[in-house]
């Protein structure tokens, strides 16, 4: 998952004191309950997620494991046409997406978010985000009760930082954007995979939109692809993040479903290297760094043994409440399944004609398409496709079969186990002695770094 501000950590339960932890390799793993599948879990109903696209999958780098890069296709142009065109989404599109969407969240969801994605999003340019500022502002305002013209509007951007100028960085900090910034590791990690068009390096450029970040005081994170040449290499990846002033850092597997490859080399991660990755970082985390640096997946596992909703989707019982909005207005399931059998719907704006229409694809509002029956059926799918290897595992509440995508690696029409899954079970082996007594700590009025004192 690629959200920029989906932090919910041991630090917004009890105030974390810094002190050097032991590593998690030590751990008795006889301390492992053995009834943790049957652990309570809080299963709420969280708020729905949509990424912006405000200009498709157009992106300034060429990177090698990209899944995104043949989405232009279903606007009907070429990735050519649509960088020539450096198009972007309609005024009256976004007006209409922006409105819509602080009318469908919740009165309870505070701030309403807003996830600007691509593609590279900053390709839209300065003067749009501007504009954006202001469209929200008109129509927050309007709101049609009390409660909505009191709510706040946060913004986050996921970016490759190349693009990052004083002015942007000026401009993000004045309008309190949070941005994720892909950044793989240091630069022979980096390059390869991440180059521009020309076959260059991004990592100078994308470094450098970094200390401007800081230097504006921007809040931000970094979102790092883990592959098959670049998994060994945890220690180095996590050290090197945090040297580069990371506090927030999100780990994502790269896997090239045969719906998406772009690239002669496959680059899709094993399970058991996606496990040997998670457990290299988990230790290097627990010596010092427990409650300085926040690393999504290991507090979103802690979350979970808390009784708290799992906060990536990957990991949630059910789905299909991280939407996408291509430019064109029209709405998918999920960032991951920008296919043309999973679109829901086009948002209906004011510009709209009889042209305009899709036979395939009705305009409505986004309410309607959040809460349609075919969405709730997406978000279904990922608990009763279960493997019966998934439903009798004992770290089913941790891992809740992950994503479905992953699931379909081999025969897109047949839902097998999770490809990750032996790496998600040694993680939780090998995790599970240490992570238990941080609960433990918390739980008993202490910071989860003393959790040596609960085993």
């Amino acid at each position: 998952m690629t959200i920029a501000s989906m932090r919910i950590t041991a630090k917004t339960l009890i105030p974390l004191k810094s002190t050097t932890m032991l590593s998690a390799s030590s751990a008795d793993t006889t301390s492992l309950p053995a009834n943790l599948k049957q652990m309570p879990a809080t299963q709420a109903k969280l708020p729905f997620s949509l990424f912006f696209k405000p200009i498709g999958a157009q992106c300034n780098l060429n990177c090698r494991y990209c899944y995104y890069w043949n989405k232009p296709s279903l606007a009907g142009q070429s990735s050519e046409d649509e960088l020539r065109s450096h198009g972007r989404i309609d005024s009256s599109i976004l007006a209409a997406a922006i409105e819509q969407h602080i009318v469908a969240q919740p009165e309870s969801n505070l701030p309403i978010e807003f996830i600007w994605h691509g593609g590279e999003p900053m390709l839209a340019g300065l003067g749009f985000y501007q504009n954006v500022i202001k469209v929200q502002a008109r129509y927050l305002s309007q709101g049609k009760t009390q409660q909505r013209k009191t709510r706040a509007i946060k913004n986050t951007l996921q970016t490759n930082g190349v693009l990052i100028s004083p002015q942007w960085a000026k401009f993000f900090a004045d309008n309190g954007f949070m941005l994720g910034v892909s950044v793989d590791g240091p630069q022979k990690i980096h390059d390869l995979s991440r180059n521009d068009k020309k076959g260059r390096s991004s990592f100078e450029r994308t470094m450098n939109g970094m200390k401007l970040l800081k230097t504006h005081q921007v809040e931000f994170n970094t979102l790092s692809v883990i592959n098959n040449q670049t998994y060994s290499h945890g220690k180095e990846i996590y050290q090197f993040l945090k040297d580069y002033g990371s506090g927030y850092m999100q780990f994502q597997p790269c896997l090239d479903h045969q719906l998406d490859q772009r690239d002669e080399q496959n680059w899709s991660l094993t399970g058991k290297q996606w496990g040997k990755f998670l457990c290299s970082v988990f230790d290097e985390w627990c010596r010092e760094d427990i409650g300085k640096i926040y690393v999504q997946f290991f507090e979103n596992c802690l979350m979970i043994l808390m009784g708290y909703p799992s906060q990536m989707c990957h990991h949630s019982a059910t789905c299909g409440q991280q939407l996408a909005m291509e430019k064109d207005g029209a709405v998918y399931s999920c960032d991951h399944y920008v296919y043309p059998e999973n679109a829901l719907g086009r948002i209906h704006h004011s510009d709209m004609d009889a042209s305009t229409n899709d036979a395939d694809l009705v305009t409505q509002t986004l309410e309607s398409i959040v809460n349609s029956t075919k969405q709730r059926a997406f978000g279904q799918m990922k608990s009763q496709t279960l493997s019966e290897q998934c439903k009798q595992c004992d770290f089913i509440l941790l891992c809740q079969g992950g994503c479905p995508k992953y699931r379909t690696m081999e025969n897109q029409y047949r839902h097998s186990h999770n490809v990750l899954c032996d790496g998600y079970q040694h993680f939780f082996k090998h995790a599970l002695p240490t992570l238990i007594p941080m609960v433990s700590a918390m739980k008993n009025g202490y910071s989860a770094e003393y959790y040596g004192l609960f085993r």
